[in-house]
C-alpha cells in the first residue's frame, strides 16, 4: 500500500467511527444503543 492510499484508509475509517459514534449517541433506546456497540465492537475485531 503507498502512501496515499493509507491516509485515504485511514480517513475513512474515522469518517466510520464518527459515524458509528454519532449514531450510538442519537439511539432511540437503551437497547438499539447496546445492539449498535456490540456490531460496532464485532466489526472492529474483523477489520484487523
Amino acid at each position: 500500500m503507498n502512501f496515499t492510499a493509507k491516509l485515504r484508509a485511514r480517513r475513512v475509517e474515522a469518517r466510520n467511527r464518527k459515524a458509528v459514534a454519532r449514531a450510538i449517541e442519537m439511539a432511540p433506546t437503551p437497547a438499539m444503543r447496546h445492539e449498535l456497540m456490540a456490531i460496532a465492537q464485532s466489526q472492529v475485531t474483523t477489520l484487523r
